[in-house]
């Protein structure tokens, strides 16, 4: 065997050596993506307290005064005696010392709670849920925000109205502007069946 082939055998057999690394495999940087890490994993479901308070949030929003007075009234029933102190003290201490509520009673703190959230939206959120807004990490589990809304939404007036928006109506959705009409198509030109001249020409 001559110097040349000796060559050729050393290069291809150092070729088969190397591992092949074909696509998907297990090469250097280890192995793909298990089917619990792959793409196009199912999203989570929504947690049922920050449903809740997007309901909640919801009905403050569009229902007549009168009917979120007596849902609160209904709500804060189911309330402990310590949730509804927590509820005095929490919201009592956003309105003005004429409009807070005396005692504990439920319909008292839904008189206060409804004109404090009628006066300046987005007050029992901000109350209940520790100080933080919407939308800024209010909505937690097992929270007093997450307890009042439970039970708010809950309530005959608050079924009654979801019912009416048709049942399992996603509010998020229900809030969106409705989409705008697509452009009507430009028909082009038509002749109505082709073009004709007409009679005969000389050129």
């Amino acid at each position: 065997m001559g110097l040349l082939d000796k060559l050729k055998e050393r290069l291809t057999g150092g070729a088969q050596a190397q591992p092949q690394q074909g696509f998907g495999g297990a090469g250097p940087q280890g192995p793909g993506p298990t089917p619990q890490q792959g793409f196009g994993a199912a999203p989570q479901q929504q947690d049922p307290d920050q449903q809740a308070i997007e309901r909640y949030r919801y009905m403050l929003r569009t229902a007549p005064p009168e009917q979120v007075e007596q849902a609160h009234a209904e709500a804060f029933a189911k309330l402990t005696p310590e949730q509804r102190q927590k509820v005095l003290e929490d919201v009592g201490g956003q309105v003005p010392e004429a409009e807070r509520a005396r005692s504990t009673d439920p319909q008292e703190l839904a008189r206060m709670a409804t004109r404090a959230e009628m006066r300046n939206p987005g007050t029992m959120e901000r109350s209940l849920g520790g100080g933080r807004g919407p939308g800024m990490g209010g909505m937690i589990a097992g929270s007093l925000l997450a307890g009042v809304a439970g039970a708010f939404i809950g309530t005959a007036i608050a079924g009654a109205m979801f019912d009416d928006a048709g049942a399992g109506e996603d509010v998020a959705a229900a809030e969106e502007p409705p989409a705008e009409e697509p452009p009507a198509e430009d028909p082009g030109f038509d002749d109505g069946g082709g073009f004709d001249m007409g009679g005969d020409f000389d050129f």
